[in-house]
């Protein structure tokens, strides 16, 4: 009797099991948690992408901003939701390769409370002066940066942010000093440089372009280190002078960790659909982001490259933040 009866409770078990293996995925809305402001790039990737998903998969995508602390907000909370794919998030090099390095409490650890699923595109800027700026180049900008050592100042949105690291790297590739001079925010960095209280920004390239055309910056150059296909004619920095520049950040869509690997392939292999969609090369040309479909370990090594570079050049420059 009990030799059935263990036999019973085995076979329950595993229709159980089976059941569970069995079960639909997605089988409720998924909540993909965008961890900066709305209308930022990574919250119009996240919702031209969620529409996509929505379609293939059958369930809502839901966008939830969650910003704040350079993306440690939305990051800790995907982090910490149950591992069953119904929670993502589109994080960044900020979020999952910059922050670990840069502050002393951070309470998630990428590699470990993370499953990559999909890397979905790198993305470069422009670097752009104030419109009444003393140069008309990057050169020009060496020659007068080497001629006024610590003088010029180059905003970003924020300490330890990607635009603060591309700053140390444009010192480092042409032997220049500049001043760095943070800001809450994209929006408060345009306002000071268009009205001449900072030098120089990094900048979106569709930004750049517009208020280049009415007078109100000049761009020098694009920071990744071959030029863009989009905008043909704006030399990289690497040509004008600093020597093999390469200023790039990329965007990826991350689980948390221990979520099933078939329900990771499944949505890895929906996204690279999205990113084949004219819908998402629309929105990719936009931002000046060249798309990159691969499987789950892509995403895993370019996290990990980044992670190698920058936290060279954070070590150099001395950046610890305090949280």
């Amino acid at each position: 009797m009990h030799s059935l009866l263990s036999r019973l409770m085995a076979a329950c078990a595993a229709l159980v099991s089976c059941a569970a293996i069995a079960a639909p995925y997605p089988d409720k809305p998924v909540r993909f948690v965008v961890p900066y402001v709305a209308g930022s790039p990574a919250d119009l990737v996240a919702r031209k992408l969620g529409e996509d998903l929505a379609r293939q998969l059958g369930q809502p995508f839901i966008v939830e901003n969650k910003a704040g602390a350079n993306g440690m907000i939305g990051s800790e909370f995907v982090a910490r939701a149950a591992p069953d794919g119904h929670t993502l998030m589109i994080g960044n090099m900020d979020t999952h390769a910059l922050n670990p390095l840069l502050y002393r409490h951070i309470r998630y650890e990428p590699a470990r409370d993370f499953s990559p699923v999909a890397q979905l595109g790198i993305l470069t800027a422009m670097l752009v002066a104030r419109p009444d700026a003393p140069f008309q180049d990057g050169r020009g900008l060496i020659d007068a940066a080497l001629r006024a050592p610590g003088k010029l100042t180059y905003g970003s949105w924020g300490l330890g942010s990607v635009a603060h690291l591309w700053g140390g790297l444009l010192e480092e590739s042409a032997g220049i000093q500049l001043l760095h001079v943070p800001y809450q925010g994209t929006p408060a960095a345009m306002n000071a440089l268009m009205g001449s209280q900072i030098d120089l920004l990094f900048a979106p390239p569709a930004l750049a372009v517009a208020n280049t055309k009415n007078g109100k910056m000049k761009i020098l150059g694009v920071t990744s280190a071959a030029r863009q296909p989009q905008y043909p004619d704006v030399p990289t920095l690497a040509e004008q002078g600093f020597r093999g520049y390469d200023g790039t950040t990329w965007f990826g869509v991350f689980a948390p960790a221990k979520v099933p690997a078939d329900i990771l392939d499944r949505l890895n292999q929906a996204i690279n659909r999205t990113l084949s969609s004219a819908a998402m090369a629309e929105t990719a040309a936009t931002l000046a982001m060249t798309v990159t479909p691969g499987d789950r370990q892509q995403l895993a090594r370019t996290m990990a490259a980044s992670r190698e570079k920058w936290g060279r050049i954070i070590a150099d420059k001395k950046i610890r933040l305090n949280d």
